[in-house]
């Protein structure tokens, strides 16, 4: 072996006894980065903006600083993935177990131009994702339906389809949110943008029962242990939530737009169906999250931790440690009926419901922290897997 290389090797050697991630661990993280890591981006994101609606400045501000910093990484982390690993990007959006994660990029995107704007009142950078996003969307969202479409040997709806697939209605709903709000930020473009938005809001509205009757089949029909249930089965409330989210926010938008005037009573009466449905999943969802926190992968009694709060494995313990990227998908829902109810409650004829988010946003958050401590967790193991497999070259060279 070239002593430079050995010297390479020893230096990631050493690199690791003493800690540091070796590059050998960065580059195998950048290999399997996982798309459902966007979702961090979502649910941080629709949890500040929840928390900016509630008044919560000290909660809303650093957590929108947090969003924007890991947006920035994680694009960062994707483009490198897209130059150096082409196929293994092909190869996830072809795979139908995990393909519809791609679009928490779509959603996380266009979360962070709302936060552009509420936050920075950055109209000009939140129009330019906006675009992109129109463009990226209908092509992306084409290409999944016709890797499921197409193929001889494909597995059953109750094998390889869950609450990701609602992905495609908070895809669409994301983007008619975004546009409601560039609507009366950005002049001279309004009508084209309510156009736009009002197109991707009842496209959204319609496809959502579509959906989740296809996702509740396979609940009934497929079994269901507590390892099946994960965090993207939350999405079932949450793409009625952010449907509502949508539904108030180009509501009030469509009575400053004459040709949309006659059109607002009635966006908003679906909007309160869309609220009434995202509630009434609530308490089923945390039905179900307890009964797998408590059953799953434990032998006998959970402990008393587990037993006092259920979702303390997204963070704590060893082997009943149990996150996952797609845990995220359950916050995101958390966070998304948080601003919904809070945007829904600003509408006269709602105020009433200004008391859920009071106390229903102060459980998101605490869901949200111990998902982002799950997430370190996951973090330093990749690290350390890629450190222990540098020390192991560097001994047997």
């Amino acid at each position: 072996m070239d002593p430079n290389e050995r010297a390479s090797e020893r230096d990631a050697g050493d690199a690791a006894a003493e800690g540091e991630p070796s590059p050998a661990g960065v580059v195998d993280g950048i290999e399997t980065f996982d798309h459902a890591y966007f979702g961090l981006v979502m649910s941080t994101g629709i949890v500040s903006i929840a928390f900016r609606e509630l008044g919560i400045d000290a909660v809303a501000w650093p957590l929108a600083l947090l969003n924007v910093a890991c947006y920035a990484l994680l694009v960062g982390v994707l483009a490198a993935r897209v130059g150096l690993f082409p196929g293994r990007v092909l190869a996830d959006l072809r795979d139908r177990d995990r393909h519809w994660g791609a679009l928490t990029f779509v959603v996380g995107t266009n979360t962070v131009g709302v936060q552009l704007l509420t936050f920075l009142d950055a109209a000009r950078t939140a129009a330019a994702l906006w675009i992109a996003m129109v463009v990226a969307t209908p092509l992306l969202l084409y290409y999944l339906f016709g890797t499921e479409f197409v193929g001889a040997a494909k597995p059953a709806v109750s094998e390889r389809i869950d609450g990701a697939f609602l992905l495609v209605i908070v895809c669409m709903q994301s983007l008619a949110i975004l546009g409601g709000e560039l609507s009366a930020a950005v002049g001279g473009y309004t009508h084209e943008a309510v156009l736009l938005s009002m197109s991707y809001f009842g496209a959204g509205y319609v496809l959502y029962f579509v959906v989740v009757t296809i996702v509740t089949y396979r609940l009934l029909e497929g079994a269901v242990r507590p390892e099946d249930w994960t965090g993207p089965y939350w999405i079932t409330m949450g793409a009625a939530a952010i449907t509502t989210l949508a539904g108030a926010t180009l509501g009030p938008r469509l009575e400053a737009v004459s040709v949309w005037e006659p059109y607002a009573p009635v966006i908003l009466g679906v909007t309160f169906l869309a609220w009434a449905i995202a509630s009434w999943w609530v308490p089923l969802l945390l039905a179900l999250d307890v009964w797998a926190f408590l059953s799953g992968g434990t032998e006998g009694r959970p402990p008393a931790w587990v037993l006092l709060v259920p979702w303390s494995r997204l963070a704590f313990g060893r082997r009943l440690h149990s996150y996952a990227p797609t845990a995220w998908g359950r916050v995101f829902p958390m966070g998304m009926y948080t601003a919904c109810t809070v945007n829904l409650a600003g509408i006269g004829t709602f105020s009433l419901l200004a008391v859920v988010p009071a106390y229903w946003g102060w459980f998101a958050l605490f869901v949200w922290a111990l998902t982002l401590v799950g997430s370190i967790r996951a973090l330093f193991r990749v690290l350390l897997a890629g450190r222990f497999a540098a020390t192991g070259r560097s001994e047997s060279a």
